[in-house]
């Protein structure tokens, strides 16, 4: 018996959902995703920031859902840390994002998390990068 996969011309869903993170289009990243059976967490945290930059209204809901998967997903997390996690979400989604953004990098270092470490930090530097190039203007 064969198994086919359809693969568009524009690739695997998870190819266009790669895409559509890398080129910070929230649409088609929400819409590739929806055709997966599994985003990873750590692509969820990257869809995530795009929510919290793009689409702000959408971004507290997510952070929530994506919050749960943190606690369900990840082994032995305590209740300090999930309160620290939640309460890092929630300053990302007020003002400038770099500092709770770090601190959060920060835990996941502590805990050997390296790819959301990084993720965060590319983040930062994108963003710090984006704000001056804005201030040259």
């Amino acid at each position: 018996m064969r198994t086919s996969v359809r693969v568009t011309s524009q690739g695997s869903p998870y190819g266009r959902f790669r895409r559509a993170l890398d080129r910070r289009q929230p649409t088609a990243a929400l819409s590739a995703a929806a055709e997966l059976r599994h985003v990873a967490l750590t692509d969820a945290l990257e869809l995530l920031l795009l929510l919290r930059d793009s689409h702000p209204d959408r971004y507290p809901r997510a952070a929530l859902r994506w919050h749960a998967r943190y606690c369900r997903e990840i082994p032995g997390v305590t209740l300090t840390e999930a309160a620290a996690i939640l309460t890092l979400l929630a300053a990302l989604a007020d003002g400038p994002g770099h500092p709770p953004a770090r601190a959060l990098a920060g835990l996941f270092d502590a805990r050997e998390l390296d790819q959301p470490a990084r993720i965060l930090s590319r983040w930062v530097e994108a963003g710090t990068n984006a704000e001056k190039a804005s201030a040259r203007r």
